[in-house]
């Protein structure tokens, strides 16, 4: 009986020991496969991170980015810092999504946020070195150029009267072509500059007065990554020749002919200016711009039906490269004094030594130039003054008009200054003034990428089905999950 029962205590050992061994050879099993998954997790983690790929299935490709904008990620040599300043939004995924492209597409691209409803303290810090104009913006910066692009940068809107007011809709998001235009400005290897003439009344450049000074104007030129100085003419050394815009402002007085000479020796060396005069001022600038082809009225625009709050609205625009900014919006210019073309002296007939000039803006037919300013209310005079439509903007180029690698004169002038002064940059104004000192600056030449239309997906359903849809998300749910248990139990009890 011993024997056999020791035999049966070995057995039941060998048999305890064979289970342990079983065991420890599944647990090893089982530790060395899990090695191995790690190891083979991390060797396709890396793979993935050196050779990744990302494609866009969705059925608008609604974020993907252009051929042109991928060229231009692929150049790049210098870091680029994007702070998003937004409130949260439909507008911020859109441009959050957007700017995961950019990142996915260069490593060089760093984006960072900025809360403006948390993070305070951080937005006064950036408002003490950047022109931030609204809470909702965007900094683009590189090698100690910056660009700022606001909403209105990144977005087309309608607007319509609603129940609370006007109202902006949103029509489309163009937050491709701003980003790339931005990131293509603050990687050039030079600023361009702009020097704003001082000395004889012109609106002051850094003014805030209301309707006086320049100081928007301003900000929405260094918005442009555009470096802005002032300017006084010395009769010896002229206009200087880093001067890549010269920036005319509304003179109050004549200026000195030494100083309108040295204006028009600056435009003879290929320069470029902006020359923004008023009604009932003479200024010089009449004859220094008969020279290249433009006439200067004496009288002031009219336009029946057109007026607002002492302003005269002008839509009538004409194909240029200093209007491609200008949309669809229509402009109000205030009391402006007529910029026609000089028959005499300028032409669009070829000759490299003729300027070229081009109209930008009109009035309607209906308009007039009325010779009489201080006529209230202004009427037409037939035989005195002149029928419409009346130019109030025109651009000048002279020299190669392409294909030669010869810069170019260019001048445009407008019949007054006050549509950029503080306070009166509504509507299209701000597209306007920006989009022709681009076009002197040579700054036209930025990415043309079409704007998306933004997505409007609604539901169309019923109070009822609402509230069958809820009742089965908050009741109908639960109860099938807890029914499931139920039966579960019932089975397992049974």
């Amino acid at each position: 009986m011993n024997g056999a029962g020791g035999h049966d205590r070995a057995e039941a050992r060998r048999g305890i020991g064979r289970q342990r061994r079983r065991a420890l050879g599944a647990g090893a099993g089982a530790a060395l496969a899990l090695v191995l998954a790690a190891v083979i997790a991390g060797m396709l983690h890396y793979l993935a991170q050196r050779h990744y790929a990302r494609r866009d299935l969705s059925r608008e490709r609604y974020y993907a980015l252009s051929d042109t904008t991928l060229r231009l990620l692929e150049g790049l040599t210098n870091a680029v810092d994007v702070t998003v300043i937004f409130r949260n939004g439909e507008e911020l995924h859109d441009l959050t999504r957007l700017l995961a492209e950019y990142q996915a597409a260069s490593a060089r691209i760093r984006v960072a946020r900025i809360d403006p409803d948390r993070d305070i303290a951080r937005l006064k810090e950036l408002a003490q070195t950047r022109p931030l104009t609204e809470i909702n913006a965007v900094i683009v910066e590189s090698g100690g150029r910056s660009r700022i692009l606001g909403s209105g940068d990144l977005s087309e809107f309608d607007r319509r009267i609603g129940a609370q007011g006007v109202e902006r809709i949103r029509r489309g998001f163009r937050g491709e072509q701003a980003l790339t235009s931005a990131i293509h400005e603050v990687c050039r290897s030079k600023t361009p500059v702009v020097y704003a003439l001082a000395g004889h009344g012109e609106r002051p450049i850094e003014g805030t007065d209301r309707g006086q000074g320049f100081a928007q104007a301003a900000r929405l030129i260094r918005q442009e990554g555009i470096e802005l100085r002032p300017l006084l003419i010395d009769e010896e050394t002229g206009v200087p020749a880093d001067a890549d815009v010269l920036l005319v402002a509304g003179p109050r007085t004549r200026l000195p002919q030494p100083e309108i000479d040295a204006i028009h020796a600056f435009l003879e060396r290929n320069g470029r200016a902006m020359i923004l005069l008023d009604a009932g001022t003479a200024t010089g600038f009449e004859g220094l711009l008969r020279r290249w082809g433009l006439r200067v009225g004496e009288d002031v625009a009219v336009d029946e039906g057109r007026a607002l709050s002492g302003g005269l609205v002008i839509s009538r625009f004409f194909q240029h490269g200093a209007t491609t900014g200008i949309r669809d919006l229509a402009c109000v210019l205030y009391s402006p004094r007529s910029i026609e073309p000089d028959p005499a002296t300028a032409g669009p007939q070829a000759g490299a030594d003729r300027p070229r000039v081009t109209r930008l803006a009109t009035t309607s037919e209906r308009g007039w130039a009325e010779a009489d300013p201080e006529q209230k209310p202004p009427k037409f005079d037939e035989g005195r003054d002149r029928s419409g439509p009346v130019t109030v903007a025109a651009a000048v180029e002279r020299g190669p008009a392409g294909g030669v690698d010869v810069r170019p004169t260019r001048l445009v002038a407008f019949g007054d200054s006050a549509f950029v002064a503080n306070g009166a940059i509504v509507s299209g104004n701000g597209d306007l003034f920006i989009g022709a000192l681009n076009w002197l600056a040579d700054r036209r030449d930025r990415v043309s990428i079409p704007s998306r239309a933004v997505r409007d997906t609604h539901i169309d359903i019923s109070r009822s089905r609402l509230r069958h849809l809820g009742i089965a998300v908050i009741a109908g749910i639960p109860g099938l999950v807890a029914a499931l248990g139920f039966l579960v139990w019932l089975r397992r009890r049974a």
